[in-house]
């Protein structure tokens, strides 16, 4: 049997050959263990001996390499002693510089405490020459710009720099105006901005004389040029009074050759072609103002902007520019007006006049010479016309006159009273007829004016004819009244000095009395009626004559208000006989004697 350590020994044999046998061949370690065997135990030097001691051999090996290795780090310690030796060597030397260098400090600290600070004055200086630099470039006008201004010639580039210069003035006076630069920015550019458009204006007063022409064509540089002027109200009010002043000697040359001479080639004909026509002569005159102010207005919005025509400046330019055709149309209208004699005449040429007034008030001026002149002239039509009515109503009132002797016994209406009344009636009918809309009761109340004196004066006048019977009288008025309201209560509401009911009314009574005094019948109550009366008063009533009251009114003009009046009187005067005869038959008398109250309305 083995004995314990002969099996240990089997055991740990075993065990390293099976290490030997399970450690991997292809590993790099084991690869470079052998190589290393290898290059040392060559075969030609492998005996036996060396092959038993190879622990031994490898142990020499190893004292060997770290031998060597030893020799190695002496060697590098030796350099390192040196680089030691070196580096405090260098260390007290950079010691000493370190001293020197404080000191230095120390003696310069002043120095560079100044140097601090001259850098920052230094980075503040560039930054505000930096900043002054900007705000020349944005606030002060470039050599281009100036030469543009210098050279005055009106084109874009001029344009160009005048809105550089408002706007670059516009910006400077945002900022602080208490600074001495900003006050000298804005002192040099109201300069420039003054010599800039005082030579703008220059050139527009140069371009202006062709509006002088009849028929003005003009740039739409001097429109941009107009427009750039409206901030300078001075110079745009210089300009546009000379725009003025070019079109209303253009617009005076042009009316007066309308007048005369007429269109091109003679068509259309001349104006003064047609002076024996007032109405035609004065309507053709209007009608060419109105159209010329029409051209106006439209030249105007062609060259002005939309703010000027909004203002006030182009009506007071429309209104000068036709102030050239105020004196030629004035002395025409008047001579035109003063010929007439006819009052409908006199009314066409006052119906024109208010309706062209109404139209140039809307477009001109109210206080323009041009708008007042049209005002007179409309004001002379009117007192034309309540002059031509007033000569009509004197002329009835002259016929009305006691000393005339021009009323019949008829009780016709004077012819001059139809004369007024169809002149009233034919100037009110012309009136409902125009598109007129100025003052539209004014011609209504001129005509009821006159209307209402005639009527106030005839009641005193017809009292006056004492070669009429006073219910003649009254009829005469109802006439009057008659054919007043027959001729003008279609147009206006008369009303008369004296109430046509109070007339008839007055008649009525005075025809009544009439009446009775041909009876010859005691109407008085207190009076009997005797045998003579009834005598008399029954041959009146076979007569038929005498107490005939259709008649007597059969000389109003007026048949409803006739029969009117007859059948009143008649049923009067038959109530008041029917009392005087029940006074009759309650006295005894013969009731065979008398007729009856129904007798006698039925003979009446």
């Amino acid at each position: 049997m083995q004995s314990v350590a002969d099996r240990r020994a089997a055991g740990s044999l075993g065990r390293r050959v099976q290490q030997i046998i399970q450690q991997p061949l292809d590993g790099t370690e084991m690869r470079q263990a052998l190589e290393t065997l290898a290059a040392t135990y060559s075969t030609q030097a492998v005996d036996s001996r060396r092959h038993r001691d190879v622990r031994s051999e490898m142990q020499e090996h190893t004292q060997q390499l770290d031998a060597d290795f030893v020799r190695a780090l002496g060697e590098v310690n030796a350099v390192f002693t040196d680089l030691e030796a070196s580096v405090q060597h260098l260390d007290a030397q950079c010691s000493g510089l370190r001293v020197q260098v404080n000191s230095a400090l120390r003696a310069t600290e002043s120095v560079s405490a100044q140097a601090s600070l001259l850098v920052d004055e230094q980075r503040e200086l560039v930054m505000r020459s930096t900043v002054a630099r900007g705000v020349l470039e944005a606030f002060t006008l470039t050599d281009a710009d100036t030469k543009v201004l210098d050279a005055g010639v009106i084109d874009d580039a001029y344009f160009d720099v005048l809105d550089r210069v408002d706007r670059t003035r516009r910006e400077c006076q945002r900022l602080n105006v208490e600074q001495t630069a900003v006050s000298d920015l804005l002192v040099q550019l109201a300069q420039h901005e003054e010599s800039a458009y005082s030579a703008l204006l220059r050139w527009v007063l140069a371009e202006i004389r062709v509006l002088s022409r009849d028929t003005p064509e003009f740039s739409t540089r001097l429109k941009q040029a107009l427009a750039r002027l409206e901030s300078h109200p001075v110079l745009f009010t210089t300009a546009t009074a000379e725009i003025a002043s070019a079109r209303c000697d253009a617009l005076h040359r042009a009316f007066l050759a309308a007048l005369v001479r007429g269109g091109p080639n003679g068509t259309p004909r001349p104006i003064e072609a047609h002076a024996g026509d007032p109405q035609r002569f004065v309507g053709d005159m209007l009608a060419w103002v109105h159209q010329a102010c029409a051209s106006e207005r439209e030249l105007l919005d062609t060259m002005f902007s939309r703010s000027a025509m909004q203002s006030a400046h182009v009506p007071h330019m429309l209104a000068a520019a036709l102030a050239g055709v105020a004196r030629p149309l004035e002395i025409r209208m008047q001579q035109t007006v003063a010929e007439l004699a006819a009052p409908a005449a006199v009314y066409r040429i006052d119906s024109l006049l208010g309706f062209y007034k109404t139209l140039f008030a809307r477009v001109c001026s109210a206080d323009s010479s041009f708008v007042q002149t049209v005002d007179a002239l409309a004001a002379q039509a009117r007192d034309k016309l309540a002059a031509s009515l007033d000569s009509l109503a004197d002329a009835v009132i002259s016929d009305l006159d006691v000393q005339s002797g021009l009323v019949s016994p008829a009780l016709d209406v004077p012819a001059s009273l139809h004369a007024l009344l169809a002149a009233a009636a034919n100037i009110l009918r012309l009136h409902e007829d125009s598109v007129q809309s100025h003052e539209a009761n004014s011609v209504a109340a001129l005509v009821t004016s006159v209307i209402g004196r005639v009527q106030s004066q005839v009641h005193e006048l017809v009292q006056q004819l004492g070669h009429l019977r006073p219910y003649e009288q009254s009829m005469l008025e109802l006439n009057i009244w008659s054919s007043v309201h027959d001729t003008l209560s279609a147009f206006v509401s008369m009303q008369d000095t004296t109430s046509a009911d109070a007339l008839i009314d007055t008649l009525q009574e005075q025809l009544l009395g009439v009446l009775k005094q041909k009876s010859h019948l005691p109407f008085d109550s207190e009076t009997k009626v005797s045998k003579e009366s009834v005598e008399l008063f029954n041959h009146t009533l076979k007569a038929a004559m005498d107490l005939d009251v259709s008649r007597l009114t059969s000389r109003l003009n007026n048949h409803a208000v006739a029969r009117q009046v007859s059948e009143h009187v008649i049923q009067k005067f038959v109530q008041d006989y029917a009392r005087v005869y029940q006074q009759y038959i309650d006295s005894g008398s013969d009731p065979s004697t008398l007729l009856s109250p129904d007798s006698v309305s039925t003979l009446m």
